[in-house]
């Protein structure tokens, strides 16, 4: 029988890492239940956003953490200019799945071809850091991780459930003629709720800076084909 020890140090890790991926999921959700967009797209932007950070914290040398402050309007305009796109072109919900998995191919090679698919390894300067409690361990970037985790997502709940433009988009997505009807803004909100979404993606593989990321690249591939 494993010892308590190790099975606590096991609960916290996945604790952990069920935060990351469930903000991650917590972007998908919005563009699928609030858009009808099966982005599938959304899990390659989440790689990569984490090879960005890795290549902003090796070659310019910044903070995994300030790297958000070049990830996340990059991939707010890159998620605002895929609705456009979708919409422009009057894609359906199952159309956009077909669409996305391209665009997922394009990316997932594109991330190959520059950083090939080697192991990959950020350090950064509070990487080794850790905090005892008791007999189990916790790190200091596995425990900004999933603050941040933690707050956006519960920010997004209360967002969609006590404001008005929470209530505006759930609007949107339930009946957009009478929506529309009403003066709520279809076009600017999907647009707007598609760059937040994408942005999630980026702030999602962001956050996880010291990763392997191959190893968890090779996961995702293997459960989308």
């Amino acid at each position: 029988m494993p010892s308590l020890t190790l099975l606590g140090q096991s609960l916290l890790s996945g604790l952990f890492i069920g935060a990351l991926y469930g903000l991650l999921g917590v972007g998908l959700s919005l563009s699928w239940g609030l858009l009808r967009q099966i982005n599938l797209s959304h899990f390659a932007l989440a790689f990569l956003g984490a090879y960005l950070t890795y290549q902003l914290g090796g070659s310019a040398g910044m903070d995994p953490l300030a790297t958000l402050l070049v990830i996340i309007p990059a991939f707010f305009l890159f998620g605002v200019f895929l609705h456009w796109v979708l919409v422009r072109f009057s894609i359906s919900p199952f159309n956009s799945l077909l669409v996305t998995f391209g665009l997922t191919v394009m990316l997932e090679s594109l991330i190959q071809w520059i950083w090939t698919a080697d192991y990959r390894r950020l350090e950064s300067s509070y990487g080794q850091v850790k905090f005892r409690l008791g007999e189990i361990y916790v790190s200091l970037p596995d425990l900004i991780t999933f603050l941040i985790a933690t707050g956006l997502s519960v920010g997004i709940w209360a967002l969609m459930r006590h404001t008005d433009l929470g209530k505006a988009l759930r609007a949107v997505a339930e009946d957009p003629p009478i929506a529309v009807a009403f003066g709520i803004n279809e076009r600017m909100l999907g647009l707007v709720l598609s760059g937040a979404s994408a942005a999630l993606a980026g702030i999602a593989r962001s956050e996880e800076h010291t990763s392997e990321l191959q190893s968890h690249h090779d996961l995702v591939c293997r459960l989308l084909l």
